[in-house]
Order: C-alpha cells, then sequence, then structure tokens
C-alpha cells in the first residue's frame, strides 16, 4: 500500500512540470479592428478580415467610359453620377449635340420634348448658352454625388436629385440636377435650383 502512496506521490509531482513544459498556441481567426481595412491603416497585428473584399460596382477606368463598339458610333458608361457629369461636360464643350441627345439625355426628357414639340437638341442648345454656370456647379461638386456637402435622394421612379449645398451655393444657377437610371446607367433629367 505505500508503494502506490509513493506512486501517487510521483505522478502528482510530475503533473505541474509536464503542464509547464507545455505552450498554449494562440491562433488569431479573425481581427477586424475599426477603420482597419482603409488604404494605409496601420495596426500591430494583422488585419484578418472574413468579409472579402469590396468591389464598388460604380468603379470604371476613366479610359473605358466612352467606348466606341463600331467606328464613329461612341456609347457612354455612366454609373456614377460623376461619371454623367463628366459627359455633360465633355459633350458640351466638344460641341456634340448628337451624342450628347443620344447618351446623355434622358428618355423621359426627350419625350417630354417631343410632347411639347420641342427638338432635344434645343435642350443642348440651351445649356451650351449656359456652360459656366454648369462649370460653376460641377465646380462645387468635384466628386460627384460623393463630395461632402451634396445630397442624392431619390424623387421618383429611378429618378434621383443630386444637389450641392451650404456656403457658396446662393450665387449658383443651379444647385443640383436630376438623373434618371436608363439600362444600366444614369441619363440627366435636367437641372435644378
Amino acid at each position: 500500500m505505500n508503494y502506490r502512496r509513493h506512486i501517487l506521490a510521483i505522478v502528482l509531482a510530475g503533473l505541474p512540470l509536464l503542464g509547464a513544459g507545455c505552450e498554449r498556441e494562440v491562433r488569431v481567426v479573425k481581427y477586424n479592428p475599426f477603420l482597419g481595412g482603409l488604404p494605409g491603416a496601420e495596426s500591430g497585428m494583422p488585419v484578418v478580415r472574413s468579409l472579402g473584399e469590396y468591389n464598388d460596382p460604380t468603379a470604371v477606368p476613366l479610359d473605358q467610359l466612352v467606348q466606341e463598339k463600331e467606328p464613329g458610333k461612341k456609347t457612354l458608361v455612366a454609373k456614377s453620377g460623376r461619371h454623367l457629369m463628366i459627359h455633360i461636360y465633355n459633350t458640351l464643350k466638344d460641341n456634340d449635340k448628337d451624342l450628347f441627345v443620344r447618351e446623355v439625355l434622358s428618355s423621359l426628357t426627350k419625350t417630354e420634348c417631343f410632347e411639347q414639340t420641342v427638338d432635344p437638341g434645343e435642350a443642348f442648345d440651351y445649356l451650351k448658352a449656359r456652360e459656366e454656370d454648369i462649370r460653376a456647379l460641377f465646380d462645387m461638386m468635384p466628386a460627384g454625388e460623393q463630395t461632402p456637402g451634396v445630397l442624392m435622394q431619390p424623387v421618383g421612379k429611378n429618378v434621383y436629385r443630386v444637389q450641392v449645398s451650404g456656403l457658396g451655393t446662393s450665387d449658383l444657377a443651379w444647385t443640383g440636377f436630376d438623373m434618371v437610371m436608363e439600362k444600366g446607367n444614369w441619363k440627366l433629367r435636367w437641372f435644378v435650383k
């Protein structure tokens, strides 16, 4: 019986030594600090995200905003209000009335023009005469709907208003524009005060 006590005492005395020889493994499964996914963010630990990478559906390289599938026939891609602003600016600058009416002006606006027996090309002429007002508006919202102080609000079915507010807007002829989503691209409804 003494023999069993000695063996038990030896085993019990050796257990703490056995535990001291083991090292606990720590594995980070997910470490996603607030703002950790921003470009240039630094952390003492590598950020482990299980969300996958976010791809902006409106991101289109600038060289792909104008596509030419057939020689002489351009198609404009406007996945954001900023893209639409680029197309408005460029068609006015290049004095390209046909492209403006075909690719920039919304079907809704063209229908209204036809109902009032007005040529949609006259809309281009009107905006061409007010090009400085458009440039002043666009200078106030350089990143389109992503510009701080600019609101994008729904005003109808597939129609959104992009409008700037705050200091400097009192001198503007227009404070925003309405745009319509048609076949996956934004088209110009019209400018608003």
